[in-house]
This record gives structure tokens, sequence and C-alpha cells, in this order.
């Protein structure tokens, strides 16, 4: 019985070292607000936003997926997938990420906030988090998405008021000047990650 155990280890190792050996790492190249970013993707992985993309994307121009995971690092695909990647087509190149649906280059399939990664703490995402239950008292809507990302949406300075309520240290990474300027802005705390699109 141990043999029969020991043999199946064995075979399932060997199939995963035989899958993961075909795997291969493929450069390509972006532009991301006027520098040219050199990125690497496994050739494995489900980087391609479409058959279109998978087809149409020429020389060692990077997938979208692939872009859009450069500028959020420390997310699954999961937790990336509310996630646009803004494209000016002018200057071709990317300029940000964006809360909505893709196109078939994982591109913003219509103009929407822009994002921006707050640099906060897992604490202090999970204080955000925590906070979300009882923001909707002070004008702010929450809702979770079925990845799990908890989303506070409102006036800019509803949010930066229920916050300041609030207090604590992720009160004060989202309070600090122009992170909620404008007039509508959302919060998305996903993954342990904080990001503010407005």
């Amino acid at each position: 019985m141990q043999t029969t155990s020991i043999t199946a280890l064995l075979a399932a190792v060997t199939l995963s070292l035989a899958t993961g050996a075909g795997a291969k790492e493929r450069d390509c190249s972006a532009r991301l607000n006027g520098i040219d970013l050199a990125l690497s993707y496994d050739d494995k992985a489900d980087i391609w936003s479409s058959f279109r993309e998978r087809r149409l994307t020429r020389g060692a121009t990077c997938p979208g997926k692939v872009v859009i995971a450069y500028m959020l690092p420390g997310l699954s695909d999961e937790a990336r997938a509310m996630f646009c990647a803004v494209y000016d087509e002018e200057a071709e190149q990317y300029r940000t990420v964006a809360e909505g649906p893709r196109d078939g280059y994982g591109r913003c399939d219509q103009p929407s906030r822009a994002c921006r990664v707050v640099n906060a703490t897992k604490r202090e995402a999970l204080e955000i988090g925590a906070m979300g239950r009882d923001m909707a008292l002070s004008g702010v809507k929450s809702a979770r998405t079925s990845a799990g990302a908890l989303v506070l949406s409102g006036q800019a300075s509803a949010l930066a008021g229920a916050l300041a309520e609030a207090g604590g240290a992720a009160a004060a990474a989202l309070s600090a000047p122009g992170v909620l300027a404008g007039a509508a802005a959302s919060v998305v705390v996903v993954g342990g990650a904080v990001v503010v699109c407005r």
C-alpha cells in the first residue's frame, strides 16, 4: 500500500514537472505615459483578452492583461478583472487603469474613472474594508463584487468625510491631498490593496 502511494506521488510530481517544462518566458514591450517598458510573461498563462488579440498582436507588443498586471501588482487575475487599461490611441500608449469593461485588447470599452493604487498597508486595507459596512449612513454606497472586492462610491467629499470620521491610519492614507479630489469617486479594496478611482 505504501509502495502504491509513493508511485502515485512520483507520477504526480513527474506530471507537474512535465507540464511546467513546456512553459516559456516571453519578453514584450509597452509604452506607459511616455516610458517604454520591457515586460515578460509566461506564454502558457492566460494573458490574452480575446482570440482576436492573440491572433492580431504582432511583434513584441504586450497583451493587455500583462500591462494591467504591471499597473496593478500583487493582485490576482480575478481581483484585476474589474479594471481595464486606459489607452491613448493618438499617442499609442497606455495611461492608467480604470474601472469598467474591457474590449478585446484589455482596454477600456468606454470612458471610465481613472484609478491609481494608494500606498496603504494590508492592515489599512482591512480597516477600510471593515468601515464599508457602516458608511451607507454617510451618503457612501458600499457593494461587494463577485471577486470579493469592496467598492465604496459616492461624492469624493462624502467619502473623505466618512473616512475622516472613522479615523485611523487607513483614513490618513486616503485623506491625503489629491487622493480623493474631484466630484465622484470610488475606493476599491481588493486583495489587500486599495485603489482609488475618480
